[in-house]
């Protein structure tokens, strides 16, 4: 089983880098399929590798998806006055809030909101000062990898 519980975090990783990317791309695809697609991966894949006990646990899915697709959908440039990505990934983070009545410790929930935000916030000035080809690419597929792949630190 432990095998299977790989495999899905490995494919489900795969596939939010490219929806993020496919988010991004412009025409043909929409930012929709980045802001609303990857939440329920992320939260199937956690309710894939550990069942809630209780109908609370089984409902925070809805309000989790939604507060991590909102979230998803703003860089907080006018707030900021520019892109802040370490507060766009902090907030996916908190997005995860209500996994909390799902078991999730609220501590775990802070330290994944601490990681997407240093990650986010970290890729996007590597990228800028070391100029990095095809930046767009790099940054959006990472970005929609690391949503995912701290997703199961929610089991814990």
């Amino acid at each position: 089983m432990a095998k299977k519980k790989t495999l899905a975090v490995i494919v489900a990783t795969i596939l939010g880098a490219i929806l993020y990317r496919l988010g991004g791309w412009k025409r043909p695809f929409r930012t929709w399929m980045r802001d609303w697609l990857i939440p329920p991966l992320a939260y199937g894949l956690l309710y894939y590798l550990k069942t809630p006990v209780d109908l609370v646990g089984w409902l925070m899915i809805l309000p989790a998806i939604a507060l991590t697709g909102a979230a998803m959908t703003t860089y907080l440039d006018s707030i900021f006055g520019y892109d802040n990505f370490y507060a766009h990934g902090f907030l996916i983070g908190l997005g995860a809030f209500p996994m909390f009545w799902y078991g999730s410790a609220w501590w775990i929930i802070l330290v994944r909101a601490i990681i997407l935000a240093l990650f986010m916030g970290g890729l996007n000035w590597w990228v800028n000062k070391y100029k990095i080809p095809k930046s767009d690419w790099v940054e959006e597929l990472l970005r929609g990898a690391i949503i995912v792949l701290t997703t199961p630190l929610l089991t814990i």
